[in-house]
């Protein structure tokens, strides 16, 4: 029987909410490269009728490294997007900001809707 877990990078899969959410993120990491993804159940609509993009610049993709537990995130434009945290909480691996760890470190407080390693593989 071949294992094959071996070769996978734990930290290189989906990050999505770890609550019900009508609106949100969802980060794929996978061979050095991530995909940010903004959604909402709300749609608008402009004057002519037109659905209007609600996130203007996502999906975004970029190219990512891990220093840590850090994760830095720079999109192909060059541009640092931002730099996120790899937290393990409850068995589970969260992909927190700094702001939320900022909160959590000062209040105690988990993060509400904090973006989960899903149980699928990125592909």
């Amino acid at each position: 029987m071949a294992i094959f877990l071996s070769s996978c990078k734990p930290y290189e899969q989906v990050y999505s909410p770890d609550c019900v959410a009508f609106e949100g993120n969802k980060i794929v990491l996978s061979d050095g490269r991530f995909l940010w993804e903004k959604f909402t159940d709300q749609v608008f609509v402009n004057d002519d009728g037109e659905i209007v993009n609600s996130f203007p610049g996502y999906p975004m993709e970029g190219a990512f490294r891990i220093d840590g537990q850090s994760v830095y995130l720079k999109s192909d434009t060059g541009e640092s997007v931002q730099t996120m945290v790899l937290h393990e909480r409850n068995k589970h691996q969260y992909l927190l900001t700094a702001e939320q760890i900022a909160e959590l470190e000062s209040s105690g407080t988990f993060p509400e809707c904090a973006l989960v390693l899903d149980a699928k593989p990125a592909s």
